[in-house]
Order: structure tokens, then sequence, then C-alpha cells
């Protein structure tokens, strides 16, 4: 059917646009069969891992010890560090493929089995998840001291305006 709109005099095939709709419906309904299976992938990976291997335990420790310096960086409002820690998270975001290729064909040096796969899960779950997560700490660190730091300046203000008014 085509359908003729007379505010723009355009016409419309709606036959191609109900074709299209329900191909956009196939390819939403195969993602989502797609997502139960990479969900059973994750938990596979996190089932199957091995994590008393030395290296992954330094791993987790090491995310372990940035959760804590997120946390004491806001606390003590140390930014200089902070920040340091949140570029240096963000380089071992971007090279994770690099670290995955290398990871993979160096994988017999630190580990028992091969944990590193073409499409970067198990890198994914235990570097870049918790990188992630910490950046965004960062992130929500640094929103509430700036929410905190405005509220300050406001209220100075106030003060100053309560203190000093204008004379007319």
């Amino acid at each position: 059917a085509v359908v003729s709109t007379q505010s723009t005099g355009k016409t419309i095939n709606t036959n191609y646009f109900i074709q299209s709709n329900l191909r956009a419906m196939e390819s939403i309904k195969e993602e989502l069969h797609g997502y139960d299976v990479t969900k059973k992938m994750v938990w596979d990976v996190i089932y199957n891992t091995d994590w008393s291997e030395w290296w992954l335990v330094m791993l987790e420790s090491f995310h372990f010890l940035i959760l804590c310096l997120v946390i004491m960086s806001h606390r003590a409002a140390w930014h200089g560090l902070s920040a340091v820690l949140f570029l240096s998270l963000l380089a071992v975001m971007y090279f994770a493929q690099t670290i995955n290729a290398y990871a993979a064909q160096n994988y017999s040096k630190f580990a028992k089995e091969q944990y590193f796969d073409s499409n970067g899960l198990f890198i994914t779950l235990v570097v870049l998840l918790p990188c992630a997560f910490n950046c965004i700490l960062f992130i929500f660190s640094w929103l509430l001291q700036s929410w905190s730091l405005m509220v300050d300046i406001k209220v100075q203000q106030a003060r100053y305006a309560a203190a000093h008014p204008k004379k007319d």
C-alpha cells in the first residue's frame, strides 16, 4: 500500500516500512538470543577459572588495592594521585587487546591453562570490568567533590551578601 501525506506531498510505501520493521525486530530477537549465549559463556568463564593461580590472586589484589586507593584519594582529596591512577587505568583499558594477544601467546609462562581467547572475554572480565568500575568511581568521586565545592562557594557568597548588603 502507498500512502500520500497531504502536508508534504510525499508518498510512503507502507509495505517497505512494515518489512523493514520486521527485519529490525528479527535482528533484535537474534541479538537477545545471542545475549543468552554470552551470559552462559560469562558464567562458564567464571566457574571454570582456577582463581587460586598466583597471577590471578595478584591481579585480584591489584584491583582491590586500586579500589582502596580510589576510596582513600576521595577522602584525602589526593587529586594528583587520583588523576594518575585514572589515566593509568584508561591506558590499561586502551591496550587490553594488545595485552590479551601477548598473554595468549605467552600464557604457559605464567598460567596453567589458556584463558585468553580471541574474543577477549576473559580479559574483559578480569581486567577491563574492574578497571572500568574504578574509573567510574573516580568520576563519581570527582563529581561529588565538585558538587561539594560548588555548595561551599554558594554558602560563602550568601554569607558575604548577608554581611555586606547592597546600598541603593
